[in-house]
């Protein structure tokens, strides 16, 4: 779904393990990849300006296509103001649920986002803007990082490294040191490997401080800091 962000949920200790393939465009992960050792699934968060169908089985006069306003509420008849923003649909339904709880006998609810954000992606850490930024201007690494104002350090470029869940549910954590840039083993290297570097909507872009450790303890400490800045949650998948 477009334009998603990380919420504040316990991410998965990594078993550093080697991976042989990930979905980063056509490029081969390099054994350096960290992987999470759980698998996750991603949820939607709503956030003002998304427009929401919420349905209640039986009482049409209940239900209503709603845009969230700046404050995060939506208006609803029989209950008035709730919540949205910062929801994930199923969060809403609930809370909308136990509202009308009052007034309805065991209420049915769903909540469908029917119009969203763009696609997105994110570049957190050593950099001047950190932040979301439009899929549609930053196609590759280099160009979002030269949106986010490039890095606050010389040389932090060759630190990047690429987060990503992938297809199957996996976290993965991508040094794009790693990557072999042949005929550019000099300070052009880095550059060259953020230019090839094919972005994905919800992808991150994470320029560590302190290189590989810090990538480590990102993964593991759930993106706490960097939570204000992104618009999807990760949960843990039912297997």
């Amino acid at each position: 779904m477009a334009g998603l962000a990380l919420a504040a949920l316990p991410w998965p200790w990594l078993n550093g393990c080697a991976s042989s393939s990930t979905d980063v465009g056509r490029l081969e992960a390099p054994p350096e990849v960290l992987k999470s050792s759980t698998r996750f699934q991603k949820e939607y968060l709503i956030a003002a300006g998304d427009l929401v169908e919420v349905a209640v089985w039986r009482v049409p006069e209940a239900s209503r296509v709603v845009t969230v306003r700046p404050d995060g509420m939506i208006s609803l008849p029989l209950v008035q103001d709730i919540l949205a923003g910062g929801l994930t649909p199923r969060e809403l339904a609930a809370t909308v649920r136990t509202a009308l709880s009052g007034r309805l006998v065991n209420p049915e609810v769903a909540v469908i986002p029917t119009q969203v954000r763009p696609a997105t992606v994110y570049v957190l850490g050593d950099v001047k803007v950190p932040g979301a930024q439009p899929l549609r201007s930053a196609a590759t690494a280099v160009q979002a990082l030269a949106l986010a104002g490039g890095t606050l350090r010389s040389g932090a470029e060759r630190d990047a490294a690429l987060v990503r869940l992938s297809g199957d549910g996996y976290l993965q954590a991508i040094p794009l040191a790693a990557f072999a840039t042949p005929g550019f083993d000099n300070q052009l290297a880095p550059y060259m490997r953020l230019a090839a570097m094919p972005l994905l909507a919800d992808d991150i872009l994470f320029v560590p401080e302190s290189g590989r450790s810090q990538l480590s303890r990102l993964l593991t400490d759930a993106l706490v800091p960097f939570q204000i800045y992104l618009n999807y949650k990760l949960v843990k998948s039912i297997v």
